[in-house]
């Protein structure tokens, strides 16, 4: 079967949409399956075909749509949101070009985002099936970014919307967790038949020979290693994780903690951190290729986040076999067992996670504990064969061939 991966950001790129995509990829073409992936090139915004050499550029398809939604608005609604008009030119131009790439070559299109959903739907042919993974809720990024001011504005009940269609204008619509797929049905709505849970997947025996390169050792003589994989803004709650670590160093300076990532924080986190007095323990990494073997540095893994569907940066570190420092954000709950795989304490508080943090480094026994029972529970989890037995279970619904179903192999 030939597969259209799609997506409205820009790919490759550091995170867990990326991760999901290449994993779902690398898994789909193991088993005999060929996947495109459609998206945004992270150098020039173009839309392209990844690795295929077939390129839109995004100037002439905005130019097209830009000034035929804006005159729509100006004729419709005159004081139209201009964030709206923006969002809708996103949407109407990834629709132009996703045209542009012949969707008739292909026997599904699985779409990664609730614009690109909406997007395809509109635009790709009538009895093509259309499977959706959705990662997280724009909506809720909206709000913590301040797009949107408040919920009695035009822009709020326009994302209601936007994420309504998005989810429902696909045959179905794959949630990486239980928690998720509950959160979708009480805030938006969604009907219950709609949604499906499949766990994420990775290439463990990959991932673990990553974790052997010691090219880019930075392990500090007589340090314990806290890190933390995740984006600098504002859903992942570093603010809360320098708060804990600035009242750790009040008690014991023999730790360091590796920010992995970069974010439009950054500068904001460094000045936190200046202001705590930890930025001689605190080292902001930014963009790394080599977590893998960063992690297998590490004697801690911390995660603060504010909100989670499921996170993959927790998968890479159970799969690391380290202890988890965790929030009970959203989808964590479900792989982060407190007590035995990790410690977990409430969203948004420092002082919790401070206190798990001096549990972990004063006892030694208790992180062996933690990171073995971590690694244990990984390894028979997050299999990327299962998560493309259960992707191909669901393909296999909707998409029929003449003489058989689609045969699964194994990942």
């Amino acid at each position: 079967m030939k597969i259209l991966i799609a997506s409205s950001f820009l790919l490759p790129s550091v995170g867990g949409l990326w991760n999901y995509v290449e994993q779902l990829t690398r898994g789909l073409r193991r088993s005999g399956h060929e996947a495109d992936i459609l998206a945004r090139d992270p150098h020039s915004e173009n839309y392209y075909i990844l690795n295929q050499g077939d390129i839109l550029e995004a100037t002439i398809v905005r130019g097209v749509v830009r000034p035929k939604i804006t005159s729509f608005f100006l004729r419709q609604i005159s004081d139209m949101d201009p964030w709206i008009n923006e969002r809708e030119i996103e949407r109407y131009s990834l629709e132009l070009a996703s045209s542009y790439f012949n969707l008739r070559k292909y026997d599904l299109i699985h779409t990664q985002d609730i614009i690109a959903t909406t997007a395809l739907s509109r635009v790709k042919p009538g009895n093509t099936p259309l499977i959706a993974t959705i990662h997280g809720c724009l909506l809720d990024e909206y709000m913590d970014k301040h797009m949107i001011r408040g919920k009695n504005t035009l822009s709020y009940h326009y994302g209601i919307a936007q994420e309504y269609y998005g989810i429902t204008s696909s045959n179905i619509t794959i949630v990486p967790s239980v928690w998720f797929k509950n959160y979708l049905k009480r805030k938006f709505g969604i009907p219950d038949h709609h949604l499906t849970v499949v766990y994420n997947g990775m290439d463990t025996e990959l991932f673990r020979n990553r974790m052997k390169n010691t090219e880019s050792m930075l392990n500090p003589p007589d340090k314990y290693i806290i890190a933390c994989t995740a984006r600098l803004s504002p859903e992942k709650g570093h603010i809360y994780l320098l708060e804990a670590l600035g009242k750790l160093k009040k008690e014991r300076n023999d730790w360091v903690c590796w920010l992995i990532g970069d974010g439009p924080l950054r500068t904001e986190l460094e000045e936190l951190s200046r202001h705590l007095k930890i930025s001689d323990n605190v080292i902001f990494l930014g963009n790394r290729d080599d977590v893998p073997s960063l992690l297998n540095e590490a004697d801690i893994f911390v995660l603060s986040s504010l909100q989670e569907s499921l996170s993959y940066a927790v998968i890479e570190a159970q799969i690391a076999g380290k202890p988890i420092l965790a929030t009970e954000a959203g989808g964590i709950t479900e792989v982060v067992a407190h007590g035995k795989t990790g410690l977990l304490s409430p969203v948004g508080q420092s002082e919790p996670l401070y206190r798990n943090l001096i549990k972990v480094l004063d006892d030694e026994l208790l992180r062996k504990t933690l990171a073995k029972n971590a690694k244990l529970f990984g390894e028979k989890q997050w299999s990327l064969t299962k998560m493309i037995e259960n992707t191909l279970n669901i393909y296999n619904k909707f998409y029929k061939l003449s003489s058989a179903p689609l045969q699964k192999e194994e990942a």
